[in-house]
This record gives C-alpha cells, structure tokens and sequence, in this order.
C-alpha cells in the first residue's frame, strides 16, 4: 500500500492514533492547531508547508509566497480563537535564485505578519531544488474561549464569512490561462488570501461560539470534519450560501459547475463556525462593527454527515475537496 492508497487524511488519522498526548496538551493532532496549557492560558501552535510547484501558480510574486505563507498559517490560529503572537519559516532554496527574490519574499513575510499584530522571529535556510517554504505560527487563547471542531451540538447554527468559491475560480483562471480581464479579484483573491484573525477573536470572545474551522479544503471537507469531530449532522441551506458573484458569471460563461469552486474548492480562508441561536445576535453586531460579512447557511441537528438542501430537496454533501496525494 502506499500513500496515494489512502491521502492525506488518512495519514493524519494515523499520526492521531500513534503520537500519544501529554499532560498538558488540551488540544493535539487532528485539528486546525494544537493548543497547549500554560497556566491561565492556551499556547496555539500550528505549522504549515507551501511547495512552489504545489501551492504557487506560475507568476507568483515573490512578496505573494511570502504572503501566503504568513497567512495559512495564521488561518489556523484564528480558527481556534487565538491571538496571534510571531511566527518562525524554515526555508528551502534553490541556490540560483536570486537574491533579490528572496528579499522581497521576507519583506512580503514580514509585512504581512506585523498587519496581523505579529512578527516573523526566526527560522531555518537549506538548499532545496525548488522554494519550499515550512511555517509554524504561535498565538494564545483565553481559557474557557477556545474553539476547536468538536464543539458543535444539535440546535446550533451554522454560519460562515465572507463569501465562497474566490479562491479556487482564481486558481482554475492562472491554472487554464484564461484572460483575467474582468476576473481581477478572483486572481488576487487566489494570490493574495486573508486571515480571518480579528473575525476569529470575536467568535470566541462571544460566549456563544461551539465550533470553527477554517475553509482550507473546501466548505464541504471542513464541514465534514467539524460532523466527524463533534459526532452531530450538518446541513446547509444551498440558497443561503454566499458565493461570489463573479464566481457565478464566470461559471456561466465558461459552462462550469459553480459548485466546484463553492462547495468544493478549497483555500477560501473563511470561517466556518456554529453558534448557539442566543448567541447570533450578539456575534453579528460584532461582525456588523469590523465590517466583515457573515451569513447563516444552516444548521446542527441529530446524527452524523453533512447535508444539503436544494429547492426543497435534501441530498449527501460529498466529502470532497483538496487532499494531498489524492
């Protein structure tokens, strides 16, 4: 058997089952970051690796690697809640780059990381055939306000923010060599992703949050994740969904499933989380004052998958999304 045999996931699962927890550990292997106990509160930790030939579509600037590698590692922080406090790269270079490139990706790097309140503090170079970029990030979480995938219950609300498909009609665009003219803000979204950490220090400062993910793989393989974890159903409303709307026009033009990219692309970067129902209010007054868009697009019920009803009719939502080796 090897690993294209059983993805990604499955290699997580093992990881899970085979590295034992520690005393302190509240958090560990199979979520968006481990957390950790330090008294009175929880240290974040996770760790993320970008490839150049994987994660960076050809014309990549050297500031947007740097970038993205800040945030899809602070995506995970925020995803439980945390505030980010600094970050470390261990970086992988082909040795005739140059230098000028690799300046410009620490200013994208550094940049980016002091916009979200934290700083790069160190790391690691070695000589690699491609640019491999492998970052860790660090925050702290209150007590009693941690949000991890297994909170959720039946009679919560499902909510996410902002809006669905961007990333991924982004990447199909560069990928295809479609003209971009007119399709900009998919390209930049796919380029030039955000992390949703003030949204995510809301949620658990709220008091009402049960559970969150970041939409890394897609709506529909997060949300299977959050199902797995908590052991509850998930469905969602397909007329409530917030897809783009350039996302929608491009589809038509180009004869494509609007879905693929909204229910199944991945990278968008949003935050998927339940909430209590007495607890809506209060977290979309909250959003109303950052300026963020959240949208309710379902609910938490009894019993195990995630579901999704369309006119009426209720379907399966498959578990499907980006997965390594797959």
């Amino acid at each position: 058997m090897k690993v294209s045999d059983v993805g990604e996931r499955a290699i997580v699962e093992f990881a899970r089952r085979i590295c034992k927890s520690g005393p302190r550990i509240k958090v560990g292997i199979g979520d968006d970051a481990a957390a950790i106990d330090i008294d009175d509160k929880y240290l974040i930790a996770t760790t993320d690796m970008l490839i150049a030939g994987t994660h960076f579509p050809k014309g990549t600037t050297a500031a947007q690697m740097g970038l993205k590698a800040v945030v899809v590692n602070l995506s995970d922080i925020a995803a439980m809640g945390a505030e980010p406090l600094g970050l470390i790269f261990s970086v992988g270079l082909p040795r005739t780059l140059s230098v000028r490139f690799v300046k410009d990706m620490m200013r994208g790097m550094d940049r980016v990381a002091r916009s979200y309140g934290a700083c790069v503090v160190g790391g690691d170079l070695d000589e690699s055939d491609e640019i491999i970029i492998a970052g860790a990030a660090f925050g702290l979480a209150k007590k009693g306000r941690l949000l991890t995938r297994a909170g959720a219950r039946p009679g919560d609300l499902i909510a996410v923010t902002g809006e669905l498909g961007a990333a991924s009609a982004g990447l199909k665009i560069l990928l295809d060599k479609i003209p971009v003219k007119g399709y900009e803000r998919l390209v930049r979204t796919q380029l030039e992703p955000r992390a949703r950490v003030k949204e995510g220090l809301v949620l658990a400062n709220s008091g009402g949050v049960t559970s969150a993910i970041d939409t890394t793989d897609s709506l529909a393989a997060n949300a299977w994740q959050v199902s797995r974890m908590s052991g509850v159903k998930m469905i969602f409303d397909y007329e409530k969904l917030p897809i783009n709307s350039t996302v929608k026009k491009f589809s038509r033009s180009r004869g494509l499933n609007v879905d693929d990219f909204a229910l199944f692309g991945g990278e968008d970067f949003e935050l998927l989380f339940t909430v209590r129902p007495s607890g809506w209010k209060k977290v979309q007054r909250a959003f109303r004052r950052l300026g963020t868009a959240v949208t309710l697009i379902g609910r938490v019920s009894k019993g195990r998958g995630v579901f999704i009803r369309r006119r009426g009719e209720m379907k399966n939502l498959p578990d499907r999304g980006y997965e390594h080796f797959v």
